[in-house]
């Protein structure tokens, strides 16, 4: 018998993989130097959806034991677009 092999699918966001785990959104490509980090803080409800209200987002190596520390940064916002927006900015120039 053939094996199948399926490839996961990632929902993208302009070119980068998005990833939620329970109250963290992880932004990037694992293959690349950097990826960020998105907690949700708090949210609230709006009929029968969850509307993050209190993200923060930090940019963080992918390789723990070789990256530049003057890279690591952190920031907050009070929406999705706004974090992924900055975050899109974040990994356009750590991954360069």
């Amino acid at each position: 018998m053939e094996k199948i092999q399926q490839k996961a699918k990632f929902y993208t966001y302009k070119g980068y993989h998005i990833v939620r785990n329970k109250q963290k959104i992880f932004y990037g490509n694992m293959s690349e130097d950097y990826v960020t980090e998105i907690d949700v803080q708090s949210s609230h409800k709006v009929k029968d959806l969850d509307i993050a209200d209190k993200l923060r987002i930090r940019l963080v190596p992918t390789d723990t034991e070789n990256f530049d520390i003057n890279k690591i940064k952190t920031t907050s916002r009070e929406n999705l677009y706004e974090a992924l927006e900055i975050a899109r900015t974040w990994l356009g120039k750590a991954n360069t």
